[in-house]
């Protein structure tokens, strides 16, 4: 069981972008309910049910060419990667916010304060950019995600509807 002062997190390293995209395709590809919107609009999924075969690939090339992103990699005490979340930073003409684009914990690491701690540091660094709001995306059924949300003090605030022509 990994405890949280075994854990080590870091900020926009190069040398997290390789194992943070395996990471990615392993955890996050084995569970379809983690599909969303965005990886639709982000050709992470084809048909919002399945991901595309090339999905480390994917990640690879965005964990690489994060542009207005910043990743944060949580790893083990055995130095490997057992969490990550991408926050983007955005704004419109009338605010500037930030998203978590993803966030992943191991799964044989989960409930054990690594998710945690990864929203805590992304807020941090939010606050520090004197930014006030954060958003986030959760597939349809991924009702595990939702829950440690709404812990950590995320609220509901839209439906998103889609339709394939």
């Amino acid at each position: 069981m990994t405890q949280a002062h075994e854990l080590h997190f870091r900020w926009n390293h190069a040398e997290d972008v390789a194992p943070a995209a395996a990471f990615a395709g392993r955890v996050i590809g084995a569970a379809s309910s983690y599909i969303s919107h965005g990886e639709i609009q982000t050709g992470l999924s084809d048909d919002g049910r399945s991901w595309v075969s090339n999905l480390e690939r994917l990640y690879l090339e965005d964990f690489s060419d994060r542009g207005n992103r910043d990743l944060l990699v949580a790893h083990d005490a055995a130095g490997e990667v057992c969490g990550l979340l991408m926050l983007a930073w955005e704004a419109s003409s009338r605010r500037r916010f930030a998203v978590i684009e993803d966030m992943a914990v191991d799964p044989s690491q989960r409930s054990q304060g690594i998710g945690k701690r990864m929203i805590d540091l992304a807020e941090t660094r939010i606050r520090e950019r004197g930014v006030e709001w954060v958003f986030l995306e959760s597939g349809r059924d991924n009702e595990g995600a939702h829950h440690f949300f709404e812990r950590a003090g995320f609220k509901r605030q839209s439906a998103v509807f889609a339709r394939k022509l």
